[in-house]
């Protein structure tokens, strides 16, 4: 919402800006159900105070403009009282009953989206970010992909740039059968089969399109993966949350709802949980294929971080456990190679792959056979496995510093466990304090983190946090879990600073 304030002009400046939001609105450029900026944000933005601001809104919300719902923040009313579509003229030009007919309402296909962006306070360069668990740039192998790249066009094929099968490159295809195998899962003919998508979000769209019917629930993790909340909300899907302790889902919490009908299929990720780090108990998986053989409920399967394994013992996917077909497994090279592929699979029984294949097919007809020429020739050149060899190393330094660092500095009466893998730690406060307000005063000392409401089911806020160390060097991990830390141990010593007005999630988005 871009305004343009004149401060030595003779008009009010808070009437400058009550008029200028109400010719957006009657332009149209803000439509009804939109979200605008807090006072606090637009004050900021504009440079003026939160006074100024507040006044301007108390004028719309009195012309019935703009309304303030509580703990969600300010909209454009439903039905604002101005004049739609001032520069719509072409509608004047209308004869008849058309042109008695109102605007498009929109509206009622609007769903809550506050969370569906990383908190952008914490762009200062100055700050120190524990929030995205996504791969360091500064790793990409750009040379050795500019190698690869720069061959692929010097003899351009048309296949690289044509319309492409919906099951991948078939070299590709085939190199993911043979990992599969070798990761203990049955790949003869009739067995299971391999579809490439466009990363790990494309895979479980395309599954829950075709496995969830309207008015049915999923089962998933609680707290879960931010952005598998953010596309169930979005696809208007239903949810039934099942907690995770440390051995990894709850099952015997799962096999309660399983029983009373509740769910028609369980998301869930047992190696490296995001956020938790945990990798399910071999007990809770033999659990969960009892429980869903015994009550035909597939399982989805993200498998994102298996080749993220620092240390430990390597787990067989679930897939490999499936002897009834029940799960449906998907993996991605986002988080262990580029995440700008966007190329991921899915690994589903052979009854549902023509299925599922027409659907990619009508919903998509295929995606970049460039991208997966390139990834395949990366691999089979033995570039993959050198960057895989080399992120494990550097991941493992940054997680070391991280956990070394919290176990000098982090106050008694916090807990976290040690991952094996993975990007993330993910740390246990104090019953009393809250993630929220804990990130304002830590936003003061320059540390940014990912607070409870991110990634818990019901957005509450609570006593965890989720710190990722991928993208930080050991110098800055051990700086601001340093910061953290005496944050936290000032929390703890001086509970005052804990209260005050609640700190709200959407205050900190734009």
């Amino acid at each position: 919402m871009n305004l343009t304030i004149d401060k030595q002009g003779n008009e009010p400046i808070y009437e400058q800006i009550r008029r200028q939001i109400e010719e957006l609105v009657a332009d149209g450029l803000l439509t009804a159900g939109t979200r605008i900026p807090s006072v606090r944000q637009l004050a900021a933005s504009l440079g003026l105070s939160k006074n100024t601001v507040s006044v301007a809104y108390e004028e719309l919300a009195a012309r019935h403009i703009i309304e303030t719902r509580p703990g969600s923040g300010t909209f454009v009313c439903a039905r604002p009282d101005v004049a739609i579509g001032r520069n719509l003229g072409r509608r004047n030009e209308m004869s008849g009953d058309l042109a008695d007919f109102p605007p498009m309402r929109w509206e009622p296909y609007f769903f809550r989206n506050e969370f569906f962006g990383m908190l952008p306070g914490a762009r200062s360069s100055e700050m120190i970010r524990f929030t995205h668990n996504y791969p360091d740039p500064e790793l990409f192998p750009f040379e050795r992909i500019k190698q690869v790249a720069t061959n692929m066009l010097w003899n351009p094929q048309s296949f690289f740039f044509d319309i492409s099968h919906p099951q991948g490159y078939q070299p590709l295809v085939e190199h993911l059968e043979k990992e599969m195998a070798l990761a203990g899962v049955p790949m003869a003919e009739g067995q299971n089969d391999i579809i490439i998508t466009a990363g790990f979000q494309r895979a479980l769209s395309l599954i829950l399109d075709f496995i969830v019917r309207p008015g049915q629930k999923v089962a998933i993790e609680s707290p879960s993966y931010s952005n598998l909340l953010n596309l169930l909300i979005a696809k208007q899907i239903d949810f039934l949350p099942v907690p995770v302790d440390n051995e990894g889902l709850d099952t015997e919490f799962l096999a309660t709802a399983m029983a009373r009908g509740e769910v028609c299929a369980v998301i869930c990720t047992p190696d490296f949980h995001n956020p938790t780090a945990i990798c399910m108990s071999r007990e809770r998986r033999e659990h969960l294929l009892r429980l869903a053989m015994q009550y035909r409920v597939p399982i989805v399967e993200d498998d994102w971080g298996r080749k993220l394994r620092f240390e430990g013992e390597e787990n067989p996917p679930l897939k490999a456990m499936d002897d009834g077909g029940y799960v449906i497994h998907t993996g991605s090279y986002s988080k262990c190679f580029m995440p700008g592929l966007r190329i991921g699979w899915v690994t589903c029984p052979a009854a549902i792959s023509e299925p599922l294949l027409d659907a990619k097919l009508g919903a998509d007809r295929g995606d970049s056979f460039f991208l997966q020429v390139l990834l395949h020739d990366f691999i089979i050149k033995g570039h993959f496995d050198k960057h895989l060899r080399k992120s494990q190393r550097e991941y493992l330094k940054r997680r070391n510093c991280m956990v070394e660092t919290l176990a000098r500095c982090l106050p008694s009466g916090c807990r976290y466990c040690v991952p094996q893998g993975g990007f993330t730690i993910w740390l246990e406060l104090p019953r009393q304090m809250k993630s929220m307000k804990l990130l304002e005063l830590s936003r003061q000392a320059g540390v940014d983190f990912a607070p409870a409401p991110f990634v818990m089911p019901d957005r509450r806020d609570d006593h965890f946090l989720r710190l990722s160390f991928s993208r930080n060097k050991p110098e800055d991990i051990e700086s601001g879990v340093m910061t953290l830390c005496s944050v936290i141990g000032d929390c703890m010593d001086n509970p005052d600073l804990m209260g005050g007005p609640e700190m709200k999630y959407e205050d900190l988005l734009k």
